[in-house]
């Protein structure tokens, strides 16, 4: 793929309110986002910035180094390796999707101002595997708390069905019907829709939908879903949606992409624990079985996976200074660090990439930080990912979004 190294391009950045708490944690338990401050510029340990030509050098020997790119979240490259797929919120409030290259400039919006799609939330999108199609999440118009931009924020997926968009945004097509919840008092679970990817042969698309209600702080029942992906004349289309995995125990499952044509990576509480401690599994999807990879007291999630499936990267808050309070309903408010690390499907070989909390690291960026939603190139030898930086004080987060371009030595496999 090209180097992604030379451009960048910016976007705006708005704050959401915190007014209706009770509402969110009733709804699904998630609670309020953090908020976003204006844009800053992410600066290393000697004040060098790492959004320049030539990024940040980086602590990990796996990592030549680093640039923090525009304004942005939950990036996917396309099968070519040439285009990149994100989201990044308006001054609306509300995300689009938005089409860049590989150095990171934005080429256009699929979402933003287009008839025939909602103009709420759009976010949490991906290629298809022939590059002709991108799907995504639209939030609903009409729903409980649809006063509040960040209700659905795309990486809840709260009150979203999926879609689908051609590469100049132009036309779309509603691929998933879901019931959406329009009153306190009424019997409709407030349903959510997320993190939509496709099979390795492209033939299937693969989803996590929040269908009930339960958990901690209400934080939902969770199950993955798939159906066939279908294009004919009018166009792509879903049949025969089905239940994939629905967790026998706990009531977190999420799926984060393919290790092989059989096994998905997912994350959840799989085993039981509070959903702030979630783990990562494989899913063996002929026996509908999950192997814990490790089973450790952090949140570890927002992977994603090499072009061999044999390592993937993900996030982790097992370094933080800042605790979780597993009390605390609003997760999203509390500060915390996450950084990125690398592991191998058996679990073996876990290591950190990215040391951007660490003041004596190279990108290290003079403030707290958090790393969430990732995608690695065709050929491993690129990650791009989201980064949190984070304005706030020690007792509330304050997120500017950014996406970031980490260039490996060596390609992952």
């Amino acid at each position: 793929m090209a180097n992604p190294w030379d451009r960048a391009a910016q976007g705006p950045a708005v704050g959401p309110t915190v007014a209706s708490l009770a509402i969110a944690v009733l709804l699904m338990g998630t609670a309020v986002p953090r908020e976003e401050q204006p844009k800053g510029s992410p600066r290393g340990r000697e004040g060098g910035s790492c959004e320049g030509k030539d990024g940040c050098p980086a602590r990990s020997e796996k990592v030549r180094r680093i640039r923090v790119l525009q304004d942005g979240a939950r990036p996917r490259f396309s099968p070519g390796g040439d285009r990149v797929v994100y989201d990044a919120k308006g001054a609306d409030g509300f995300y689009d999707v938005y089409l860049a290259d590989a150095f990171g400039e934005k080429l256009r919006g699929l979402t933003d101002g287009r008839k025939g799609i909602g103009q709420r939330n759009n976010g949490n999108a991906v290629f298809s595997p022939d590059g002709e199609y991108v799907v995504f999440i639209s939030e609903e118009e009409r729903h409980l708390g649809d006063q509040f931009p960040w209700m659905a924020d795309p990486g809840v997926g709260l009150f979203s069905n999926i879609w689908a968009t051609n590469l100049s945004g132009t036309r779309f097509w509603k691929l998933t019907h879901i019931p959406i919840k329009i009153r306190l008092v009424d019997k409709t679970p407030a349903i959510g829709t997320v993190n939509p990817h496709f099979s390795p042969d492209g033939r299937r698309l693969y989803w996590t939908e929040r269908y009930a209600a339960g958990g901690h702080h209400n934080w939902g029942r969770w199950r993955i879903k798939s159906a066939r992906f279908v294009v004919g004349r009018g166009g792509p289309r879903l049949e025969g949606e089905t239940v994939v995995f629905e967790p026998s125990r706990g009531n977190y499952v999420t799926s984060m992409g393919f290790l092989d044509r059989d096994h998905l990576l997912v994350a959840g509480n799989l085993d039981g624990q509070h959903e702030f401690a979630m783990d990562q599994y494989v899913l063996d999807l002929r026996t509908g079985t999950a192997r814990p990879i490790q089973t450790t007291p952090f949140w570890e999630e927002g992977a994603c996976i090499g072009p061999r499936g044999e390592q993937f990267v993900f996030m982790s808050n097992e370094t933080s200074r800042y605790p979780l309070n597993f009390e605390d309903a609003n997760w999203a408010a509390q500060p915390t660090e996450r950084e990125y690390w690398l592991i191998d499907r058996s679990g073996r070989n876990k290591e950190r990439l990215t040391y951007f909390n660490d003041s004596s690291a190279p990108e290290y960026l003079g403030t707290r930080v958090i790393v969430a939603a990732c995608s690695i190139s065709g050929d491993g030898a690129y990650l791009a990912g989201t980064l949190g930086v984070d304005h706030g004080n020690e007792r509330k987060a304050q997120l500017e979004l950014k996406l970031v371009m980490i260039e490996f030595k060596s390609p992952l496999r």
